[in-house]
């Protein structure tokens, strides 16, 4: 009884894990059924369009690598002409408006394309075998165009359309990569960052606005002008017979607290010490006023104005008390909004209106933004390796178990043929 040979569908996937040779493979198109088992079985889109795989040893970290400059590229790169080349041939059987064609076996073989001539999503590819990105939404609307792009380019037309289609696909690939850590450190960063901008403004009012008569009542205007405004537009969206509360009206009325305690702290600089001296400390002599001149008829007074006061001190911390809440959502509860004044309360007294201790702490929050732009890329890096190296590990599993799949469906052929003969 002779042996059955393997068809090349069969030869194709029991080779799925293994790495190939230098060279690429021969290809032919296949029917439907075994393109798309061979495209979906591990490292398909490699033994399909007949590319040789990178070895695994060479594949290293994402950010090692800088998008294929790093590392050992000889070693890491495949011969995009030659995937280009495949993928055009193959693709001439596939069409969908082609007898032999079908939709599905062409989006993945576009698919397949596109994955390995981007150096971002082979990478990905290359980890587990198997496409977690496929996309049939995204890739869908661009078949038409690939499709021109391949039957002009079999007369030797079309070819500058082609590579043009190619670069947005792999633009669009590239895109999709954001992780959980790159969002936390954009949150984290536009936190900090919204605490430098309040306080730069608290500073602002504190340092300059409220030293200023012109300024401060300024200031106050516009703000009263913004509560009106508020309070129009809140009764406009409930109705004219609507109830208004208080927690409805607290975005109208922030502008207005704000407005009160930049008025306590102009007032609370405008308390005047007066300083009464003798004749003798000023320096007058009473020969010169006569003898009859008494201490009492040379008092003089010494005028000046608080730059600090209890008043003051109130003030900035209604103005302070006022940004934070208005940094979070309306329905807060009283026990953050009584954190907040005590916090505010605390600051204040250090504070207490000195320009360089403001500079202080913008500086100090400066800092913190700066650490988060260096520190979460790092922290990024770590995560990507970890995932990476886990990843890798699951997809030398999925491979083994396919291979140990096709050797028992193998081995199952092989004993039907035998029993049937």
């Amino acid at each position: 009884m002779t042996e059955k040979k393997p068809t090349r569908s069969e030869s194709m996937a029991s080779t799925a894990s293994s790495t190939t040779s230098t060279t690429s493979t021969p290809i032919t198109a296949l029917p439907t059924e075994a393109a798309i088992q061979i495209l979906l079985s591990p490292d398909g889109y490699y033994n399909y369009l007949g590319i040789s795989k990178p070895p695994s040893e060479s594949m290293g970290l994402k950010y090692q690598e800088a998008m294929g400059g790093g590392g050992d590229s000889a070693k890491s790169s495949i011969d995009l002409d030659q995937v280009k080349k495949n993928y055009r041939r193959l693709s001439l059987k596939h069409h969908p408006d082609r007898k032999t064609g079908d939709a599905e076996t062409f989006r993945m073989l576009n698919r397949a394309k596109v994955v390995l001539s981007s150096t971002k999503l082979r990478r990905e590819y290359d980890l587990v075998g198997l496409d977690l990105e496929d996309d049939a939404e995204e890739d869908g609307h661009h078949h038409e165009e690939e499709a021109t792009s391949n039957t002009t380019t079999e007369n030797g037309e079309g070819q500058e359309s082609s590579e043009a289609h190619q670069e947005d696909q792999k633009d669009r690939g590239s895109s999709k990569t954001e992780t959980v850590m790159g969002h936390l450190a954009s949150a984290t960063l536009a936190a900090v960052l919204q605490v430098v901008v309040r306080t730069a403004l608290m500073g602002l009012v504190s340092v300059l606005i409220s030293r200023y008569t012109i300024l401060t009542f300024l200031a106050m205007g516009l703000l009263a002008l913004l509560t009106t405004k508020m309070y129009k537009s809140v009764k406009k969206a409930l109705g004219p017979k609507a109830k208004l509360t208080l927690a409805l009206m607290k975005d109208a009325l922030s502008p207005l607290v704000i407005a009160l305690g930049i008025f306590c702290m102009y007032r609370g600089r405008r308390f005047v010490v007066v300083a009464a001296t003798t004749a003798a400390a000023a320096g007058v002599d009473n020969a010169v006023v006569g003898d009859s001149a008494t201490a009492a008829d040379t008092l003089t007074e010494i005028i000046t104005y608080a730059d600090w006061s209890w008043t003051f001190l109130f003030g900035e911390t209604l103005v302070m008390t006022s940004f934070l809440s208005n940094s979070f959502e309306n329905n807060l509860p009283k026990l953050f909004l009584g954190a907040f004044s005590t916090l505010s309360l605390l600051l204040s007294l250090w504070l207490r209106g000195r320009f360089w201790r403001y500079a202080t702490i913008l500086g100090f929050e400066g800092v913190i933004a700066l650490l988060v732009v260096m520190a979460f890329p790092i922290m990024e890096m770590i995560l990507e390796s970890i995932v990476e190296e886990k990843m890798r590990k699951v997809g030398e599993k999925i491979r083994a178990h396919d291979v140990r799949m096709k050797e028992m469906l193998r081995r199952k052929k092989k004993e039907q043929s035998g029993g049937v003969s």
